[in-house]
């Protein structure tokens, strides 16, 4: 029994002391890309920033045109969280166009402006920032694209609220190209005026045609989030 418990002391110490476990890996600071589109003759919006965070958190900043929706020109600000699908597929195209450095623009003589568009990422690791007029590059048109579809998206939202306070016959007019731009790919992040649509889905006084469109809008949606908060 002794000689056991030498044994056993003796092979305790010729063991190699045990490494102390490894500090836990700090959770980096969130990436975010960024859009600005910018361009006095623009319509519905002269200018708007959408900045996109890696979490899914987002925010828009826009100021309208002045002869778009009754000439409200007060700025628009709306905090959201984005769809997965979206969100995963911005920072996938941002990966593959190399955190935006390098030029992007096709440097096309004689082309029409279009208004001046910037595309950022910021991160630890890196900050970037690429500025163009046009741009050939499928990545870049496809994350244009998607960006100006929720300008859109919340554009369109702002004129069925004040067409419900005071145009309701115009609604459907409004609703009617609201449901052709969601199926041209021209409408993003639909759920941002789900309030809206619901308001006129529920509204017995709304004409039949609005509400029945609404309610369409409504259930083509597979994976809707409420807006945080819109300011103006």
């Amino acid at each position: 029994m002794k000689w056991s418990i030498v044994l056993l002391l003796l092979t305790a110490a010729t063991l190699p002391a045990q490494e102390p476990a490894p500090a836990a890996v700090p959770v980096p600071a969130q990436a975010t890309v960024t859009y600005l589109f910018d361009w006095p003759q623009g319509v519905p919006w002269t200018k708007f920033s959408i900045d996109v965070q890696s979490d899914g958190r987002a925010h828009f900043n826009g100021t309208p045109h002045p002869d778009a929706n009754n000439s409200d020109t007060d700025p628009v600000q709306q905090d959201f969280n984005m769809v997965p699908g979206n969100l995963e597929r911005i920072f996938e195209l941002t990966q593959k166009l190399n955190y935006f450095q390098g030029d992007l623009d096709a440097h096309i003589k004689h082309i029409a402006q279009t208004g001046q568009k910037t595309l950022r990422y910021q991160s630890p690791q890196a900050h970037s920032t690429a500025t163009f007029n046009y741009s050939q590059n499928p990545d870049v048109k496809e994350l244009l694209q998607l960006f100006t579809g929720i300008a859109t998206t919340i554009d369109y939202g702002r004129k069925l609220e004040f067409q419900y306070r005071f145009d309701k016959l115009g609604m459907a007019q409004c609703l009617k190209e609201l449901e052709q731009g969601k199926a041209d790919h021209e409408i993003a992040e639909l759920h941002l005026i789900n309030p809206i649509l619901q308001k006129i889905a529920d509204d017995p006084n709304v004409m039949n045609i609005a509400r029945e469109s609404a309610q369409r809008l409504l259930k083509s949606q597979t994976a809707p989030a409420a807006p945080v908060y819109v300011s103006r």
